[in-house]
């Protein structure tokens, strides 16, 4: 392992040694301002002593706006001279940012030119480090714009089945009267709906294609393509099985394709920070009892073990399976039966299990023996487990993690772990008790439990939208957020909480905003 650690630590010298004569200054263009992408991954990573620099916010997309493509790029022409790596969404270079990459009205032309220009930015500055994170066009079951086409909202369900069906077929896994449902479904989605719809899609695989050759060429020296929401059978994961062909032919020291979208700026972040210091972390990761690794989470097409490996390998590190040699253990709390319900279901209480007993004897355990641990909470999909967060705090190890994520997908919670996990040796400990005030309050807190609680008792009752609420709608609502924050977290957290703010960023309960006052 020692001979192994050192060949590839002196590859990764050979690949750093320009960039680190240079300033250490990271660009960074987000997908756009969301928390999870802007604030969170930037202060993650200044806190562990990166400059990190980004575009004006006025530039990029917000929840009512998409960002503009040109002047990002004029942004990182200006500055690259200033910078040792640039790390880039090219949905917010292409389209604007994430949404507008399903909703734009874009030439094919346009986005054929700007793929280019992005796949030029290396050649136009010698030395600089170009990592480039893109996604793959989700397949929503049920949504609505503004953050799809304006006909989800009327076929959005029917589209996601089609598309299901389709794959299936391709795959010759379909049934005979799923042969019968699919004719139906393409008979009834209108015409003028489905050539809308696989005209988008072409397109986002058009400019991704494109932006392989980046890979292929050099020019970019790493790329992730995530797999936004991709079910184990849908539109998305035909097309991603397709993708996954052509990735396959490329270097695979320059390129990765997984499940999860929000958590790719930060790995690829700390995946320039390791180079740049001419690292190789170790990572070993360990699951809780009962499926582990072979979950398949709800939202993603690959098992947990499969996501965590190329995790890791995206993130700059390496996975090994003997915990002594690990720079960094990932601890990941899975389901005993592999099914991956909501965070909101009923089953996510705060009763301590066997299991869930187990599994904190077990981090306690890495603990007390010295390991770094970040924790990946993937238990539930779009929220924290209760049990496993009650038992933390009640054993006192709740800020004695490196890191922990359990916000989202799988994939969101294992990418933003791993990375925090991965940066934590550079953090001082309040700075790292700091990050995990914030993972607690946004992904425990809210996600797991105020978020249900204001549906229930403020937005169904007065017949809100989830999304897109007005100014006095979301004002009411972020005040009962706020309440309900602090009536669940202060009975383990304390007094501190009350030096926070929680807003609603995009004027819709899918997130929410945890910042200092």
């Amino acid at each position: 392992m020692k001979i192994l650690r050192r060949l590839m630590l002196c590859a990764t010298l050979l690949l750093c040694q320009q960039a680190w004569a240079a300033k250490p200054t990271i660009l960074y263009v987000p997908m756009d301002n969301r928390p999870v992408c802007l604030a969170y991954t930037v202060e993650s990573m200044r806190a562990a002593g990166w400059d990190v620099q980004t575009p004006p916010v006025e530039l990029l997309a917000s929840a009512t706006t998409s960002g503009k493509p040109e002047q990002l790029f004029e942004w990182l022409e200006a500055n690259a001279k200033e910078s040792v790596a640039v790390v880039a969404s090219s949905d917010a270079l292409l389209y604007g940012g994430l949404v507008a990459s399903r909703t734009h009205e874009i030439p094919l032309p346009t986005l054929e030119a700007r793929a280019e220009r992005l796949v030029q930015l290396k050649k136009s500055h010698a030395g600089q480090k170009v990592y480039v994170f893109a996604t793959i066009m989700r397949s929503p079951k049920a949504s609505s714009a503004p953050v799809e086409p304006e006909y989800y909202a009327e076929w959005g369900p029917q589209i996601f089945r089609m598309g299901a069906l389709e794959d299936k077929l391709e795959l010759k896994e379909i049934k005979r009267s799923e042969v019968r449902e699919l004719a139906d479904l393409r008979a009834k989605i209108p015409q003028e709906v489905q050539q809308d719809l696989y005209a988008r899609r072409a397109d986002n695989i058009r400019a991704t294609e494109l932006l392989l050759h980046g890979v292929e060429s050099g020019d970019f020296d790493y790329m992730l393509i995530g797999r936004d929401d991709t079910a184990a059978y849908s539109q998305a994961h035909r097309e991603a099985r397709n993708m996954d062909i052509l990735v396959r032919e490329l270097p695979r020291e320059r390129i990765r394709f997984f499940a999860g979208a929000d958590q790719l700026g930060l790995l690829l972040l700390s995946r320039a920070a390791t180079r740049l210091q001419y690292e190789l972390p170790l990572v070993n990761v360990t699951y809780a009892a009962g499926k582990g690794g072979a979950t398949l989470p709800s939202y993603e097409d690959d098992t947990v073990a499969e996501s965590a490996k190329q995790h890791v390998y995206a993130a700059g590190a390496f996975p090994i399976k003997n915990r002594k040699h690990a720079d960094l253990l990932l601890a990941v709390n899975t389901p005993a039966d592999g099914v991956t319900l909501e965070a909101s279901a009923a089953a996510n209480n705060y009763h301590v299990d066997r299991q869930t007993a187990g599994f904190t004897k077990k981090v306690e355990r890495l603990l007390n023996h010295g390991h770094q641990v970040a924790l990946a909470d993937v238990k539930y999909g779009n929220g924290a487990d209760n049990a496993l967060v009650k038992s933390l705090f009640e054993k006192k190890l709740a800020y004695r993690l490196a890191a922990y994520g359990g916000w989202n997908t799988a994939g969101n919670s294992l990418g933003f772990a791993l990375a925090q996990g991965l940066l934590a040796g550079s953090v001082s400990d309040a700075e790292r008790e700091q990050l995990l005030k914030v993972r607690y309050l946004d992904d425990w807190a809210y996600q797991a439990n105020a978020r249900m609680t204001t549906y229930q008792k403020l937005i169904w009752p007065q017949y809100w939208p989830n999304s897109g609420l007005n100014d006095e709608q979301r004002g009411a609502a972020e005040q009962f957020i706020t309440r309900e924050i602090e009536r669940v977290a202060e009975p383990y957290m304390g007094k501190a909480i009350e030096e926070y703010r929680f807003t609603l960023p995009w004027s819709r309960m899918f997130e929410v905003d945890v910042e200092k006052k």
